[in-house]
């Protein structure tokens, strides 16, 4: 079990983190402990059993990043769970939010074949139709892609 001060920790290097990989990585990870964890409280008492997030701020010295990440997956107190959820969660929102400003409507990017993270080496072109948190795409075979515009490249055509 983690402590208090090992989570703080951990959520001052989510919040610097730009390893947006990392931070799907682990989103990916959390989200079945967080399934199991309310099903488990929901059995033992029903809905008032969930707790809310912890009332915990980020430590004013991040922690390194392999304690950061053994952190998330040794917290089974699922109030630090959901602090650090949201923390890895923000930072993927704003980190994405910062990519789409780079892909306005109409230019020319080449995304993975699939939105995943890790992204697969097949990459596709296309147009940008819509840009926000999520970017959407008319590729040149005429379908849409829809996916986080951090895993786009803007083309530059010669």
């Amino acid at each position: 079990m983690t402590t208090r001060n090992e989570v703080a920790a951990a959520l001052a290097y989510f919040e610097e983190s730009d390893d947006i990989a990392l931070l799907h990585q682990l989103v990916e990870e959390i989200a079945p402990r967080a399934k199991r964890a309310v099903g488990k409280l929901l059995q033992q008492g029903g809905e008032d059993a969930i707790p809310p997030p912890a009332e915990l701020r980020a430590a004013k010295v991040p922690a390194p990043r392999d304690k950061a990440v053994a952190a998330v997956r040794a917290t089974d107190d699922f109030a630090l769970l959901q602090v650090l959820a949201r923390a890895i969660g923000r930072r993927i929102e704003a980190i994405e939010i910062v990519a789409s400003a780079e892909f306005p409507e109409g230019v020319r990017v080449s995304v993975p074949a699939r939105p995943v993270f890790p992204p697969p080496p097949q990459r596709l072109t296309g147009i940008v139709e819509a840009t926000g948190t999520s970017l959407q795409v008319l590729l040149d075979n005429g379908e849409t892609w829809e996916g986080p515009p951090s895993l786009a490249r803007r083309v530059v055509e010669r």
